[in-house]
């Protein structure tokens, strides 16, 4: 990982030898894009911020299945795989 100069960004690099690293990364951005950024106009900088987050913490992570999530969406798969840790907990210490 290396920090960009000042931005407080993180860039990280997948391993040369898996073509798949990035493709999910690429998905969720063009999905923006389509779904956001080419549908609207902002004002600033600071609103097309605010909407992206609010996009994706209200419509991405709660409303689009994926396949490789069993066809849950985000915050379904999330829940699953909180439900499925405390249950495996709850057996391992009977």
């Amino acid at each position: 990982m290396t920090e960009t100069a000042g931005l407080d960004i993180n860039q990280i690099f997948c391993s040369y030898d898996n073509p798949r690293g990035n493709a999910e990364t690429e998905r969720v951005i063009r999905t923006i894009k389509e779904e956001l950024l080419w549908l609207n106009e902002f004002g600033s900088f600071e609103e097309a911020e605010s909407r992206i987050g609010a996009w994706i913490e209200e419509d991405y992570n709660r409303l689009y299945v994926s396949s490789a999530l069993g066809y849950l969406s985000p915050e379904e798969f999330a829940q699953q795989w909180v439900q499925t840790q405390e249950a495996t907990s709850a057996g391992a210490q009977i």
